[in-house]
């Protein structure tokens, strides 16, 4: 009987998970779990979640200001497409053709082979004597013929003014002369590549990548890094600090022990960055001076992070051992005296933790919403860019739950969740595998699942939860008729849904529009206590 029941349960959550990939653009769900498979890196995911998000960025802009958009319509509704096919390729183009309109640019062959290009870097910090290797990468098909004769490009290593951090006793390092790596090579048809052994003073430089046809210069790209002559020496010591945190006899430091997976976390990361390019965002030296910085604190028994307002980066350690981040928004008005509500947000697919705090969804409404309500927002990693929200993913979101609530006041009665896209149809299934958790509930672009006994079987579980729906009727990568789908499945079960159509809403522009909406539906929702 064990058996059979276990059996019928798997059998429910693959039908489910499968059904994600359906809904939402099965194609590139596939390429890019294939890739993470094999351990290799989603190819120019960086470059493609930059330039989505500064297309966004700019397209809500001219939005907002009342501009004509139609000329950039075929570019958004190119990369939808080109999204729903898994052309990361065609989302790169779409996306650079789209980002050259609204800045007012020309976009001709001459524009699409310099946006053709990315600059690559194998890793981020360089210690004295390593090999820095730095590429030109087509990201998608340009021609050259624009140009008169062929486009050459030359990598150069300059300093990088204002964002270095020598000693107080010593200027910052310089480069009278830019460093050459390589000079007028010739751009190939997939990458051109260069490397060059560097003994540079600590501080950040940029690699620039100069390309050049006719002796003129038609393009440029740069890229940092830093010089960190004791870099691996400083991991070394931070691991060791943690170890004799860890095995301190004192009670008040055994009280803040689990304070450490945050700092355990970031050092895993700051580890990475002289083997890979990691996160180009963070500077090794303010992150050592950081990350020392609390362990000081929690050296002598103090929590550090109890003090940070605003967007702060945590992770915790897992049953499987793991080191999971999840990022939360600390309302400036927290105090501690007065339990919080809280809103747990689940990303959509290629996402992560950070995506709902980044320009893709308009902060500063997420942030403002919640700094106006004094209501704690938190953002989990789902175990990935591409979370089923089952299995290990959907524990990540009930472990982030208890996290919080052991660091916050948080109100019982008043925990809400809701997601984008995957995220969407993750708040479904989340809220499905414990009803009891939520106050309330709401699906964003989310789309449907499939019909048949394991929605049935959801929908039930459901019944005592108050859920909101929202879909933009402009969405061209999750149809909005599936967000109807589910809406009339769940009034069919008896669940009290309420289904809110954005008429000039896309796929990623309605998170932000409908964000004070949810907050809306939560506040009306508390569970009786």
């Amino acid at each position: 009987m064990k058996k059979t029941l276990a059996g019928i349960l798997l059998v429910d959550r693959v039908a489910i998970s499968c059904a994600i990939c359906r809904t939402i653009c099965w194609t590139i769900c596939c390429a890019i779990c294939c890739t993470e498979a094999t351990g290799q890196q989603i190819p120019f995911l960086s470059e493609l979640l930059s330039r989505n998000e500064d297309f966004v960025r700019l397209y809500s802009e001219k939005r907002r200001a009342g501009a004509n958009l139609t000329a950039i319509e075929p570019a958004r509704k190119r990369a939808e497409d080109a999204f729903r096919r898994g052309n990361i390729p065609g989302i790169l183009e779409a996306l650079s053709e789209g980002q050259a309109l609204l800045a007012g640019k020309k976009w001709d062959e001459r524009q699409k082979f310099i946006a053709s290009l990315t600059l690559e870097v194998d890793r981020l910090v360089v210690e004295p004597n390593q090999v820095l290797q730095v590429s030109l990468t087509r990201m998608f098909p340009a021609a050259e013929k624009a140009f008169a004769s062929p486009p050459t490009v030359t990598f150069t290593i300059v300093s990088s003014e204002g964002a270095s951090k020598p000693a107080e006793s010593q200027p910052a390092p310089t480069l009278t002369q830019p460093l050459i790596i390589a000079d007028r090579l010739a751009i190939g048809e997939t990458s051109s590549t260069a490397s060059r052994k560097l003994l540079l003073l600590d501080g950040s430089y940029q690699v620039v990548a100069v390309i050049e046809a006719g002796g003129q210069t038609v393009g440029e790209i740069r890229r940092s890094i830093y010089a960190v002559a004791d870099f691996s020496d400083s991991v070394s010591r931070i691991s060791r600090t943690i170890a004799t945190i860890k095995g301190s006899s004192d009670a008040r430091v055994q009280a803040v022990v689990p304070r450490l997976s945050t700092a355990e976390f970031q050092l895993e990361r700051l580890a990475q960055m002289n083997k890979s390019r990691g996160e180009s965002e963070l500077n090794p030296n303010q992150e050592i001076d950081r990350i020392e910085g609390v362990l000081t604190a929690l050296a002598r028994g103090r929590n550090p992070l109890a003090r940070e307002r605003g967007e702060v980066e945590r992770a915790y350690r897992a049953a499987d051992n793991k080191l999971v981040p999840y990022r939360v928004y600390v309302p400036k008005s927290y105090d501690a005296s007065s339990p919080r509500p809280l809103v747990v947000l689940l990303h959509g697919d290629l996402g992560d933790e950070r995506s709902y705090f980044s320009g893709l969804f308009d902060p500063s409404v997420i942030k403002g919403e919640a700094d106006r309500r004094g209501w704690i927002l938190v953002a989990v990693n789902g175990r990935g860019r591409l979370s089923s929200y089952t299995g290990a993913a959907q524990n990540d979101v009930f472990d982030v739950i208890e996290a919080v609530s052991r660091e916050y006041k948080i109100d019982a009665s008043r925990i809400y969740l809701t997601g984008h896209s995957t995220g969407g149809l993750g708040t479904w299934l989340v809220a499905g595998s414990k009803p009891d958790q939520f106050a309330a509930i709401a699906a964003i672009s989310a789309g449907a699942l499939p019909a048949g006994d394991p929605l049935n079987s959801l929908l039930a579980k459901l019944k005592g939860v108050p859920i909101l729906v929202a879909h933009g009727a402009r969405d061209g990568i999750t149809p909005i008729q599936l967000s109807k789908t589910m809406v009339a499945a769940a009034e069919k079960a008896g669940i009290n849904v309420s289904f809110l159509e954005v008429p000039d809403g896309d796929h990623l522009s309605v998170v932000g529009s409908t964000f004070p909406a949810v907050l809306n539906f939560f506040e009306k929702n508390a569970k009786s206590r």
